[in-house]
């Protein structure tokens, strides 16, 4: 029964790379009609709503078997022998079809709009690995490492090779992922599983950005999804206001789910500080920041006005400044951001 054990994680998980086999063989029409249905309504949370992915109780069917040839140890899931029911595996790959099918639809459909790639590949990744963390399958991370090439090591704790880490580390901006935070003992850097999973979150990140094309009935209507989000976000903007460019491209990475360093985060709250906006106003804008914590962002933004701390209101940064720390985006033709916003508004 070809895919048996991993049929239950590709219906929760239809980006792990052996669902190909499942693509290799085909889809009927049912399927395709479900599937599309299935990545309409997501993509629309994805880009516009709120997307939660719900990870569901699942067997390992080869806990059971006899043989020791666990998936995540070679290929052998490819001609796995387990026995179970017809009818229960007639439904597991019907259901992981679907899934895997909806999955690559979607990824096709944002290809030629980078603006919905970019929100796609940043939402989704930060979905599943929601949905990780409330996943209570003990093999998950197993499977994980396998499917990306992690070296991982599991014994009373989680470790992977430095090699891997660095390649999601270098893109997380928070202080303690770098490596001299880290312990780090025989190439190996130890992580608990959450940590683990936010690994995961980053490798997700790329592999989504990836183009998928894809022939497919109904794949218009999910393009047409993708552009509606193009051409609202290339418009964006809040309250109906218009930003300095360097204010509005950190603000617009904010709302995408980037990563934006600390320096931009302090410029942008300085900025809409200057500009009248409310301390709860700029935190609500935080929200969509990957590993937002209301109560340190509120206590920062709290800071920067001068409510916290020594009182000091802190100023926003010049554009010589925005441009020493790559914060600067255009030559407006100013020396200060706010002088670009006083200029709008006039």
């Amino acid at each position: 029964m070809k895919l048996l054990p991993l049929l239950p994680f590709i219906i929760d998980y239809p980006f792990l790379k052996p669902a190909k086999i499942l693509i290799e063989e085909g889809f009927s029409k049912a399927i395709i009609e479900d599937a599309v249905s299935s990545a309409e309504k997501k993509l629309k949370e994805i880009l516009f709503g709120n997307i939660r992915i719900e990870a569901k109780k699942k067997p390992f069917y080869c806990e059971e078997c006899e043989k020791n040839c666990r998936i995540f140890y070679g290929n052998c899931f490819e001609n796995c022998s387990y026995v179970v029911s017809g009818e229960i595996y007639s439904e597991l790959k019907v259901k992981a079809k679907i899934s895997v099918l909806s999955h690559v639809a979607m990824v096709s459909a944002v290809s030629d709009y980078p603006l919905a790639k970019r929100k796609f590949a940043i939402t989704l990744a930060r979905a599943y690995r929601n949905a990780m963390e409330r996943d209570e399958t003990e093999v998950l991370p197993d499977i994980l490492a396998a499917n990306f090439g992690i070296r991982m090591i599991r014994n009373d704790s989680l470790s992977i090779h430095v090699s891997d880490y660095l390649k999601a580390a270098a893109k997380i901006k928070s202080e303690e992922w770098k490596l001299c935070n880290r312990y780090l003992r025989r190439g190996y850097v130890s992580l608990t599983l959450k940590e683990f999973y936010r690994v995961i979150e980053e490798f997700l990140r790329e592999l989504f950005l990836k183009d998928v094309g894809i022939d497919l009935n109904g794949l218009d209507r999910l393009k047409k999804i993708a552009a509606r989000f193009e051409s609202k976000r290339r418009g964006y903007s809040v309250k109906g206001e218009r930003f300095p460019p360097c204010m509005a491209k950190i603000l617009s990475d904010l709302q995408m789910g980037e990563n934006v360093p600390h320096t931009a985060r302090f410029a942008l709250t300085t900025f809409l500080l200057n500009i009248g906006y409310s301390i709860d106003e700029i935190v609500n804008l935080f929200r969509k920041a990957p590993d937002f914590d209301e109560e340190k962002t509120r206590y920062q933004v709290e800071h920067i006005a001068g409510k916290r701390g020594s009182g000091k209101e802190y100023s926003t940064p010049s554009c010589s400044t925005m441009k020493t720390y790559q914060n600067c985006v255009a030559e407006c033709g100013v020396k200060h951001p706010l002088e670009y916003y006083k200029k709008l508004k006039n």
